[in-house]
Formats: structure tokens, C-alpha cells, sequence
């Protein structure tokens, strides 16, 4: 992977600056500050030198944990003590190191208990091969068909975006090192043989370069992290990718979703960012953001091409933005049905389906409000099929979901 992904949810941006990295010093001369901690408060044990490229300790072989396999390791901020969370199965047969404070950790650690819900990994039909230009890339021998999910891929490694900042730069390497020494030998091998292009030591480059943007719920902490998924980060970018990317809080896991059937020995990829965007603001973006030039199908087709495209977009957009700021003085069913198709329409010109889950719920509206109860269950059922196979699963897909099966209660 060439850039550091970040992960949008139907054109909501959780973003993370790379440029945080190199956080203040906080102890004199510069110091590391090193504390171990298990459940409780943490209290600064000692502070060590700074410029130090010593490995954090080893843990005791006594530690016992319900959770952790290997005993916290802490440094103290400026402002809280991060802590480097290690276990050695996370309920789906890989480790998992988390980077948080112990409350977060503790909180996020209760999905563990979800993990063995999931259907199994698989990666069934998959293969990594070398692509010219990007390094390396994940290509299938098998037919797949549009909604199948591909790839369903737990974290690894797992830190608060905000800590970066908030710790010296040899506190945030000896947490960076813990995190990946602790990790079992087969996810440390799969996480180091990763795509390294932005400089750091060589965990802090692989994050760098592969991490996914995520926000998990972990009793308002942090809220926002870097998650790192191997096998994803070996899928590159496209404009109009065949394939999405979601995260699914509850099990720490990236899903991979086929948006179209995609054909033996084809590449998978999926957008690093927004799909809606034009090609100029598209290319501003992963220059000024992630220092490279997109080069896909859509961003080197023709200038008419590529104009058409970004006519459709831009007509998109503003559709979207006249819908969304409806009111009941402006509400004209007619006008909204004609609109509603245009969006459907340039959607399907610009693989833009993953964005309609709103505007199939608008029509069954439409429609109910005019006693076409047969036209709005079809709508409705469209808007909630939408949700579930595009959406990020997280608390307000469940409120969407709820709203909309109340409205199909109400068809019945």
C-alpha cells in the first residue's frame, strides 16, 4: 500500500495527520518515561533517556491476565499514560495489540467476546502478486459476485490517533516496538513485510504507510485510532474501485464487500478516500494528503471521459445537497422523485451505488405520503438492504436500520 488509508463512511471522513508523530518531550534531557501497570492507576516508576533505541522489557513470565498475555507497558504523556495492550488471541486466532489508555483498552477489549460470532476468515481464492507501480497488490482466481465479501480481516495493531501527539517521539517508539514484538510470531511476520514508503522506524513506517483511520467506541476516551489490517493493506486504490471497505467496530475487523462481480486473475481495490469526488480534487487530495498521483482506469481515461465523469459528480452532489435541505415549504413530491431518479441514475454511471441508502429511504416517504404503499415498501426495503450491505455497522446504522423497519411496519 502506497499511502496512509483512511477510511470513509458514506462520504464522512475520519481522518488522521501523520505529522503527529513527533510529539514533545516530557521528561528533562529528554527522558522515557516507563511504567507498568495492570488495573490500576499508574504511577511513574522511571524515567529513561529518550534517544534510547533499547526494545521495551520483556514481560514476567509470571503475568497472568484474563485478557492480556503480556503485563501493560506505559509511558506518561502530557496530558495521559498510553499503554501498550497485548493478547495473544483476540477470539479469532490472531493477536491483537492495542496502544490506548487502560480504560479505552478495557472497553475495546470487550468485543473479543464477539470475534467468535463472525463467520471464519477466509482468504480462499486470494493471492498477493507484484504490480508495477505500486509494489504489491491482492488479485483473485475465483468469480466473485457483487455483495460477496471478499475478505474479512482483524486488526493487529491498534493505537490512538491522538497519542502521537501527546507523547515524545522514544515514548511513542518503545510503544510502537512493544506493540509489535508482543504480537505472535505469525502476525509480527505478516505486519513487518509490509509496504514501508514514509520514513520512522520501521513499525512506525509501516503504520504510517498502511494504517486505516477508525473510530471505535471506547468509553469516550480517544474514540479515534489507527487500525492496522495486513491482508487489506495489500489491496490498492482505484477512483471506481471494484470493492468497499467497512469496518465493523465490534470485532476490531475490516471487511472487504465486492461492489460489482469481479472476474478471475482481476485486481481488487478500493477508494483510499471519498468515491464521489471529481478527478481534480480527487488528485489534490492524495498528493497534498499522501505525496502520490493516482493513475487509475478513471484518472488516466480521456478528457472527455473524465469530464463527463466529473459533470456527473459535480450534478451529483449538488442533488444531493438540494435533497438533504428539504423543507416544507420547498417539498414538492414530483420534483423529488424526478431528482431522485437523476441521482439513481448518474449513481449507477459512477459506481456510486453505496451512497443511496438515504435517497431510497426519501422515495418510500415520497411515496407512502401518497398512498403508493406497494411502491414505498420497495423503496424502503431498498434503503435497509442498502444500509446493511454498505454501511459501516456501528451505532447509527443500527438507528437507521430501526427507523427504516419502522417504516416498513407501518407499510404492512
Amino acid at each position: 500500500m502506497n499511502s496512509l488509508r483512511v477510511l470513509f463512511a458514506l462520504g464522512g471522513a475520519c481522518a488522521f495527520s501523520a505529522s503527529h508523530v513527533h510529539g514533545p518531550s516530557q521528561c528533562s534531557n529528554p527522558p522515557l518515561q516507563v511504567v507498568a501497570q495492570i488495573q490500576t492507576p499508574l504511577q511513574l516508576q522511571q524515567c529513561l533517556k529518550g534517544d534510547t533505541e533499547s526494545r521495551p522489557p520483556e514481560s514476567t513470565p509470571s503475568f497472568k491476565h484474563p485478557i492480556w498475555s503480556h503485563e501493560p507497558l506505559c509511558v506518561k504523556g502530557t496530558e495521559k499514560v498510553y499503554c501498550t495492550h497485548t493478547t495473544a488471541n483476540s477470539g479469532n486466532g490472531h493477536g491483537l495489540s492495542i496502544i490506548a489508555t487502560s480504560i479505552a483498552a478495557g472497553k475495546i477489549s470487550t468485543s473479543f467476546n464477539d470475534q467468535t460470532k463472525r463467520f471464519p476468515i477466509s482468504r480462499d481464492g486470494l493471492q498477493v502478486q507484484s504490480v508495477a507501480g505500486k509494489g504489491k497488490g491482492l488479485f483473485t482466481t475465483r468469480l466473485i459476485k457483487k455483495g460477496e465479501t471478499i475478505l474479512f480481516d482483524p486488526a493487529r495493531i491498534i493505537a490512538s490517533s491522538h497519542f502521537p501527539a501527546r507523547v515524545s517521539h522514544s515514548q511513542g517508539r518503545i510503544l510502537f516496538n512493544s506493540a509489535l514484538d508482543r504480537l505472535p510470531e505469525k502476525d509480527r511476520e505478516m505486519v513487518v513485510a509490509l509496504d514501508q514508503s514514509l520514513g520512522g522506524s520501521p513499525i512506525e513506517d509501516v503504520m504510517k504507510t498502511n494504517s486505516f483511520a477508525c473510530k471505535i467506541p471506547d468509553g469516550n476516551v480517544d474514540n479515534a485510532y489507527l487500525c492496522l489490517f495486513p491482508s487489506v493493506s495489500r489491496i490498492n486504490h482505484a477512483c471506481q474501485p471494484n470493492a468497499l471497505a467497512r469496518f465493523v467496530s465490534k470485532t476490531l475487523s475490516m471487511e472487504i464487500k465486492a461492489k460489482r462481480d469481479i472476474a478471475i486473475g482481476e485486481e481488487i481495490n478500493i477508494s483510499y478516500g471519498r468515491v464521489d469526488l471529481t478527478r481534480e480534487e480527487r488528485q489534490e487530495l492524495y498528493k497534498d494528503g499522501w505525496n502520490f498521483e493516482c493513475t487509475c482506469s478513471l484518472c488516466t481515461a480521456s478528457h472527455e471521459h473524465v469530464t463527463a465523469s466529473d459533470e456527473r459528480r459535480i450534478r451529483f452532489a449538488r442533488l444531493k445537497k438540494t435533497l438533504q435541505n428539504l423543507t416544507a415549504e420547498t417539498y414538492n413530491a414530483q420534483k423529488i422523485v424526478e431528482w431522485e431518479q437523476e441521482v439513481l441514475s448518474i449513481a449507477r454511471s459512477e459506481g456510486l451505488e453505496v451512497l443511496l441508502a438515504e435517497d431510497y429511504e426519501r422515495l418510500a416517504y415520497v411515496y407512502a405520503g401518497h398512498g403508493m404503499v406497494k411502491e414505498a415498501r420497495s423503496w424502503a426495503e431498498k434503503a435497509k438492504q442498502n444500509l446493511l450491505d454498505w454501511t459501516v455497522e456501528d451505532d447509527r446504522r443500527e438507528e437507521n436500520v430501526k427507523r427504516v423497519d419502522e417504516t416498513l411496519k407501518e407499510l404492512q
